[in-house]
């Protein structure tokens, strides 16, 4: 019995002491602090416990500058602010749920609206008129003759709204095979680049793939196009070019070699603003900087407005380019931020101050 007794005593004591390793591993095991990427080891209080997770704010995809308001598109919907004022920006429900939303363009009345399918929206977003099944997810649009240029993951289609003839198709596959991601078009074509088979150009008759001598490689992830005469940039998941009609020539930062994963790009008569996945550059008067102001941004949008060059983060709101004047928070785009409070200023919001103002002039700026 005393032997037993002591198998016993030895074996609660290694039991006691396999909890104390194991409680003290759970305890060490660092917690990824997000958007750091640091391990840490963070004891959350008691009293954060019913904050909201992060995950409630919506990740903005797109931006542009519609008739003064400007338009947000979100992974969580289409948000529209009537112009750059302290209103708030309010949450269309056009009727359907556009999942993946990557990119919006206004034509006339209507407004198309890519993500995993084409949905033609009314001017104020308020309701679906039509809807068109790719297949397969949309990655770019640009107005093109009578029609709609649509690249998608299974190649560039050409879509009208009214066929050509009362039999014919209003969706025509112009090239299969290639997964689209940019758009551009020039003076003599179109300019069109891909995820992984790198950058065409269609003159109406051909298609020609263009590639550096050098690196043949280089252009095959293409992520942002711009043509502004007569030069046409090209970002990719690694660098920025700039051609001429004569000549590539790839862009650094003042003499340092890094590289970027470029997001977007938009030209103004002043200059030449790329996005990138860690922030803002510039070119003009033939020189390109960094903005640090942005610095660890994901720039996901650039569009003008009323207060100049807008830029639009993934997740740290949108800001006017002169002085980093923030017109968008992340928290107004929080579905939860307006039951709380902010509920009197949405009461008070007049409903037609998102619609369409009945008559709008848009003046190019020079001086930004």
């Amino acid at each position: 019995m005393k032997r037993d007794g002591s198998i016993v005593s030895v074996i609660a004591i290694c039991m006691i002491a396999l909890t104390v390793v194991l409680f003290a591993s759970l305890r060490e095991k660092p917690i990824i602090v997000e958007n750091e990427a640091i391990a840490d080891i963070v004891e959350a209080p008691v009293e954060f416990e019913d904050q909201q997770p992060d995950w409630l704010i919506p990740e903005i995809n797109t931006v542009l500058v519609d008739h003064q308001r400007l338009i947000i598109g979100t992974d969580d919907g289409i948000y529209v602010k009537p112009g750059l004022d302290d209103q708030l920006p309010l949450r269309r429900e056009p009727g359907v749920e556009i999942a993946h939303l990557n990119v919006i363009l206004p034509i006339g009345n209507h407004r198309y609206v890519a993500g995993d399918g084409l949905y033609l929206l009314d001017e104020n977003y308020s309701f679906l008129i039509d809807k068109f099944d790719f297949g397969h997810r949309i990655y770019a649009l640009a107005e093109f003759g009578e029609g709609v240029l649509i690249g998608s993951e299974t190649g560039l289609w050409y879509h009208r709204d009214l066929p050509l003839v009362e039999s014919g198709p209003q969706d025509t596959l112009l090239k299969d095979g290639i997964i689209v991601t940019a758009l551009a078009e020039d003076r003599g074509g179109l300019w069109i680049g891909t995820y992984g088979d790198g950058l065409y150009r269609f003159d109406g008759h051909d298609w020609r793939l263009r590639y550096l001598e050098r690196d043949t490689s280089m252009f095959d992830f293409v992520t942002a196009l711009e043509y502004a005469y007569p030069n046409l940039w090209v970002g990719t998941e690694d660098a920025l070019f700039r051609y001429d009609g004569g000549k590539w020539a790839q862009m650094f930062v003042a003499d340092s070699s890094e590289s970027y994963h470029v997001t977007n790009i938009m030209t103004t008569p002043a200059a030449t603003y790329i996005g990138t996945a860690d922030g803002l550059l510039r070119y003009a008067e033939d020189e390109l900087v960094a903005d640090d102001s942005f610095a660890g941004m994901e720039i996901v949008g650039l569009c003008r407005g009323e207060k100049g060059v807008m830029v639009a983060t993934r997740n740290d709101g949108i800001f006017t380019y002169k002085g980093k004047e923030e017109i968008v928070s992340p928290e107004q785009l929080n579905p939860d931020y307006y039951a709380g409070n902010q509920i009197e200023e949405i009461a008070g919001t007049d409903p037609e101050a998102y619609a369409v103002p009945e008559e709008t002039e848009y003046v190019e700026e020079s001086d930004y």
